[in-house]
């Protein structure tokens, strides 16, 4: 089983508006295509970090200690790439957080 993923949407996360030039249906697409569970929230309060991804873990892995990860600015083809493969391969718990996601990893709103 993959992990699964909670992608902002609506308020500002994946707006044009907001972020003009960015592929936002294309993303979507991109971690559907990796096989991935994908989950529309429509915000997620941490507005000023969009566009924003949850990686959340399979079973598996959070019985191993992985707990969701908050990435925040997922604007880059390469970057959603980087998490498609991630979760694919099982997310937190699962796998190892790739070094290039690093920059990208945000507080969960209420854990700062």
């Amino acid at each position: 089983m993959k992990a699964g993923i909670t992608v902002c949407r609506d308020c500002c996360c994946g707006t044009d508006r907001k972020h003009p030039g960015t592929d936002h249906d294309g993303q979507l697409r991109q971690l559907e295509k990796a096989g991935v569970r994908v989950r529309i929230a429509t915000c997620l309060d941490v507005c000023e970090h969009s566009n924003v991804m949850v990686v959340h873990p399979r079973p598996s892995g959070r019985r191993a200690g992985g707990r969701p990860v908050w990435l925040g600015g997922v604007l880059d083809e390469t970057v959603v790439e980087y998490v498609a493969a991630w979760a694919a391969a099982g997310g937190p718990g699962a796998a190892e957080l790739p070094v290039a996601l690093m920059p990208y990893v945000i507080e969960a709103p209420g854990q700062a």
